[in-house]
């Protein structure tokens, strides 16, 4: 019992000489405690250290210092490049050309949204470590000037389709179309707004741009073979005739026959008053007929349904008899006329002109368009004045087929 009592002694004489020791260690906990809070509290109404915007160190500016800062580097921050990529090019202008101004009182809310939002730990890490972090400027958009710089840039960069069409210099050969480029100023404004309202760090932005569609049918592509051709002989002296001869040429080259489409020689050479024609009579332009013969015996060789042809009164030199066909054109608007149907699966083209005193036309298709077969024709005379033709229709040199196209008969010598 005397033992405890002397140990409690003890204990006591201990306490009593700690005690001093522990008071001290609490006032320079608290002093300690109240330095980091007023070391911290200070930054209430200044940037924290380690606060960049871009590449300006902020640390320790009160906010309106911060301003009168960011404004002196108004000029270095407004002249950095802008760089717009339209259609694979790059175009630049400094920020200040695109009339970009920074709203100061934005980018330094955002730093006072963001220390507001730390705790009083995590800032005081910030305050020793002196961490480094980026903000990035807020910018004003001056759409006016902006709208006047793109519509600029529209023009110059603006690139016009390169429609199809068929070279003529070694064959028939298509040649697809490419397409062009137009900016759209509008709908790249709105791009170039949400692209500042996310705060960019590099200034390098692709704008919208339409393409522009080339005119003409890829399905021109197919045409790549000669599938048929007549040729008719004139009198290179017979100069009014050859005139009307040559612009009915000229009026058919280049006629594309969609398949299933008929074609009409007078809705594509007549009617025949038109330009270029010279008229013999009221209502026919002497030598069309020859273009309208020689036209007809294609597409019979061809292998294409014939849908009209009418003959004439006597018997052509031009052609053997019966393989006629002759057009008209009246002042009423109606017109004899020659017309054949397109019967492949793919588009025809009409090459036609005239070469030493001899008047060409060619179809040209694809390969497959007449399926191998091959088309001749024939003519029979029967009596004084009439013929019976005939379509031949061969496959690999063997005669499949024999057909008669038609009996004409002559009314006059």
């Amino acid at each position: 019992m005397e033992k405890e009592k002397k140990k409690r002694k003890v204990n006591k004489t201990h306490l009593i000489k700690l005690l001093p020791v522990l008071i001290i260690l609490c006032i320079l906990l608290i002093g300690l405690g109240i330095y980091i809070l007023l070391s911290i509290k200070q930054y209430d109404k200044k940037i924290l250290p380690g606060i960049y915007i871009g590449n300006i160190e902020m640390s320790k500016n009160s906010y309106e210092s911060a301003k009168t800062t960011l404004e002196a580097n108004n000029y270095d921050t407004l002249s950095q490049e802008m760089i717009f990529i339209i259609n694979g090019n790059e175009y630049k202008y400094s920020l200040a050309d695109l009339g970009t101004t920074i709203d100061y009182d934005k980018t330094l809310d955002s730093i006072k949204k963001y220390q507001k939002g730390l705790s009083y730990g995590e800032k005081n890490r910030i305050i020793h470590k002196k961490e480094k972090k980026v903000f990035n400027f807020v910018y004003t958009i001056n759409n006016e000037r902006l709208t006047q710089i793109l519509n600029e840039l529209k023009e110059t960069t603006h690139v016009d389709a390169v429609n199809g069409y068929f070279d003529t210099s070694e064959g028939i050969h298509y040649v697809k179309g490419i397409a062009g480029y137009t900016l759209n100023p509008e709908s790249s404004i709105e791009l170039i707004d949400k692209f500042f309202a996310e705060s960019p760090k590099e200034f390098k932005i692709e704008l919208v741009g339409d393409s522009v569609t080339p005119e003409g049918n890829d399905s021109y592509e197919s045409i790549d073979t000669l599938t048929s051709s007549a040729v008719t002989p004139f009198v290179p002296n017979t100069y009014q005739r050859n005139i009307n001869l040559n612009t009915a040429l000229r009026y058919i080259n280049g006629t594309v026959i969609e398949p299933g489409e008929v074609f009409s020689y007078c809705d594509i050479a007549g009617p025949f008053n038109k330009q270029g024609y010279v008229f013999y009579y009221e209502f026919v332009g002497n030598g069309v007929c020859q273009i309208a013969t020689t036209t007809y015996n294609a597409a019979l060789t061809g292998g294409l349904e014939i849908v009209k042809r009418y003959p004439h009164k006597k018997k052509s030199l031009y052609i053997a008899g019966g393989l006629d066909a002759t057009v008209a054109s009246y002042g009423s608007g109606w017109c004899v006329d020659m017309q054949f149907k397109n019967t492949y699966n793919y588009p025809i083209y009409i090459r036609a002109y005239s070469e030493g005193a001899r008047a060409h036309v060619e179809f040209w298709s694809n390969s497959n368009a007449k399926e191998g077969y091959e088309y001749t024709t024939e003519s029979v005379q029967i009596g004084q004045r009439g013929y019976r033709t005939y379509l031949h229709k061969w496959k690999d040199g063997v005669e499949v087929e024999k057909n008669e196209i038609a009996t004409t008969w002559y009314s006059e010598d």
